[in-house]
């Protein structure tokens, strides 16, 4: 075995403990989501704070899949040109399923 195979060799065996970290998402085609092992917790209560100057849109708080996990997002002000979908949480089939929220061009 030459010496760029035996680095390779063993690079390859010394990551193998990283490969259960990693998570592989499957493309989402419209309004399919990711398949998650749960529904998320109940929403947070949370205050509005007043709107920054100029235009802003409230994104509400909302629960984020991580791969592993819900992670809470919490409200904010967002100044960018666009309608706010929020993520999406549906049950199909005995399946829950997570759609992220999501950025569309405003219509005009």
């Amino acid at each position: 075995m030459g010496k760029g195979k035996l680095v390779a060799a063993i690079a390859l065996v010394a990551s193998m403990p990283l490969l259960p970290a990693c998570v592989v998402e499957a493309g989402m085609g419209a309004g399919l989501g990711m398949a998650v092992s749960s529904p998320p917790p109940a929403p947070m209560n949370e205050g509005r704070p007043p709107p920054p100057p100029g235009h802003a849109t409230w994104i509400a708080g909302y629960w984020h899949w991580t791969g592993m996990q819900y992670t809470w997002i919490p409200g904010h002000w967002d100044v960018r040109a666009g309608v706010w979908r929020p993520p999406r949480y549906s049950l199909r089939e005995g399946t829950y399923f997570y759609e992220p929220g999501a950025w569309s061009r405003a219509e005009r």
